[in-house]
């Protein structure tokens, strides 16, 4: 296996996290001033992660992106409509689950919130939402519908909710929805819809395929909304 995509992807990373990591040096020596025991698992956490990054993201160009767009497109071309609509209801739940960034607000919120939600229905409404607009997302890009027929709908349908939603449950809708755009769902379902658009005759991969993630994203919200007001809160 060749290492250079590698290395040019640990010099773009590097590139991105600089700025950050130069801004925690700074705090550190004239604000914060942590002593070494304490910040230098800091430093070994900020390197770990710079790599994981690097690593997961040629993972996801090597894995990810090719192995989503031939499923999408053998799908199509196999005019498996029902196993379509189903492999991606259940692809947009199993990725929410296992979305870091879902586990960790959903850790955080259940831990300092204190609404009546636990860890696990947090994120088995997320995902749940999150699979049922993916189905939406796939219809849209086979019918061709253009996308404002589908996100002014749902985010005004949000907005009516969020009326009669409390604060609490409110803000974590709106939370929750937007990490599900994570980098285990994003990767994936893109080059997923891209696979649909780019065997159906006449379309554009660019305007047909993208979207899937604006479309997946209302989901989340419209689900937990819709839980806190069946649920009630504090």
């Amino acid at each position: 296996m060749k290492l250079d995509p590698f290395k040019d992807e640990f010099v773009s990373t590097l590139k991105s996290f600089a700025p950050a990591i130069a801004l925690i040096l700074i705090f550190q020596i004239f604000i914060i001033r942590m002593d070494m025991a304490e910040f230098i698992p800091i430093v070994i956490g900020l390197v770990f992660t710079l790599l994981g990054f690097v690593i997961f993201i040629e993972g996801a160009k090597m894995g990810l992106l090719p192995m989503g767009e031939q499923i999408g497109a053998t799908f199509i071309e196999r005019k498996a409509l029902f196993m379509i609509l189903l492999f991606g209801f259940l692809l947009g739940v199993t990725l929410t689950i296992a979305e870091p960034d879902v586990r960790i607000l959903a850790y955080q919120i259940e831990n300092v919130v204190l609404i009546l939600l636990t860890q696990q229905e947090i994120i088995f409404v997320t995902a749940l939402g999150l699979g049922i607009f993916a189905i939406l997302a796939i219809l849209r890009i086979i019918l061709n519908v253009p996308i404002k027929y589908i996100l002014i709908p749902g985010y005004s349908i949000n907005l009516l909710l969020a009326l009669f939603s409390n604060e609490e449950f409110l803000t974590t809708a709106f939370d929750m929805g937007g990490v599900t755009t994570g980098p285990m769902t994003v990767p994936f379902l893109i080059a997923f819809g891209v696979g649909i658009a780019s065997v159906l005759g006449g379309r554009d991969r660019l305007t047909t395929g993208f979207g899937f993630m604006a479309i997946g994203s209302i989901g989340p919200i419209m689900a937990l909304l819709i839980y806190g007001i069946i649920k009630g809160g504090p």
